[in-house]
């Protein structure tokens, strides 16, 4: 095998033997950074699931399997990426995969079809139909399809919020059986995310989303039809909102929003607020006396879900900010 690997990087069985050991510690160097790289996301069990097809395009989506016996619950993560990029794989969203595989949650990271080619709503049609598949195909996974939680941030948080507040409910007259299960979400953890597009410009990433619905029914109409609060009812799901109160791009007033929103109907809505925190999950460890928001959120995962398992195993340790 050593040999192989010299044959790799042009090295013959004829070099000195200072060159092999000096071979052999670059190799090792290799090993041991691609460990330390994947110790630091979990790798799918599974990738490329097909869950669906529109408009010819596969809609695919990762799965993560949860550690434990028993009947799992289930955990959907939804991208970020501006409406119009990300992947199943991005990093500050996919890290939830990370905490909650590991407490006994069968994870699933969704793609779906993005702005500007895939405007308002197909991206929201994608994840229900991903909540669909997996809760038809539950006991593939070992899974309970009554225990279904959202799970998502940025882009992929507005779409958790869309899609919990929906409550869609299956299509009866459907030819795909898939298409006749619901849609409707039994918890919604969003981080960073819009609730709403009335109180905040609508920058160039929600133009490329909302821009076909304007021209269609003026702005005033697509906002209304595009935005969550618009669905909040007294039959929706509990929320918890995980926010930075520093965030450049969603204010934390979009979470209290929501909060109060909910709370009128007499819907379950919490918030953890991120003293200083950014958009996105990943520096938020970096923060000095940051929550410990992923313990919070598991552990309002398993009491909305009637949940048990161990909390802590994936969670990234915290760096303590430089003494200046």
């Amino acid at each position: 095998m050593i040999e192989k690997k010299y044959q790799i990087f042009g090295v013959g069985s004829t070099m000195s033997l200072s060159l092999k050991r000096a071979a052999l510690v670059y190799v090792s160097l290799i090993l041991a950074t691609t460990l330390v790289f994947a110790a630091e996301a979990r790798t799918p069990t599974q990738e490329g699931i097909l869950y669906g097809t529109a408009d010819g395009q596969p809609l695919t989506m990762d799965y993560y399997a949860p550690q434990g016996d028993g009947v799992h619950p289930i955990a959907i993560i939804i991208h970020g990426g501006g409406y119009h990029g990300g992947d199943s794989k991005s990093g500050s969203e996919a890290y939830v995969a990370d905490f909650l595989a590991p407490a006994g949650y069968a994870v699933f990271s969704v793609n779906y079809r993005l702005a500007p080619k895939y405007p308002y709503p197909y991206m929201v049609l994608d994840v229900q139909r991903a909540v669909r598949y997996i809760r038809f195909n539950a006991k593939q996974w070992n899974a309970d399809p009554d225990k279904i939680a959202l799970v998502g941030g940025s882009a992929g948080g507005f779409l958790s919020n869309m899609v919990g507040l929906l409550n869609a409910p299956g299509d009866p007259t459907a030819t795909d059986p898939v298409d006749r299960v619901s849609a409707k979400a039994q918890a919604v953890v969003s981080l960073y995310a819009q609730s709403s597009f009335e109180f905040v410009p609508l920058n160039a990433d929600v133009h490329r989303l909302l821009d076909p619905l304007i021209a269609q029914k003026g702005e005033k109409e697509a906002i209304r039809e595009a935005t969550p609060i618009t669905y909040v009812s007294k039959n929706d799901p509990p929320f918890l909102e995980i926010h930075g109160d520093q965030d450049e791009y969603i204010p934390f007033t979009e979470a209290t929003n929501l909060q109060t929103a909910l709370q009128k109907v007499g819907v379950r809505c919490d918030i953890i607020r991120i003293p200083g925190g950014k958009h996105g999950t990943g520096g938020w460890n970096k923060l000095p006396n940051v929550p410990d928001w992923e313990r919070q959120m598991t552990e309002w995962l398993n009491a909305r879900l009637n949940h048990k398992g161990p909390i802590g195993e994936g969670i990234r340790s915290r760096v303590p900010a430089p003494v200046s």
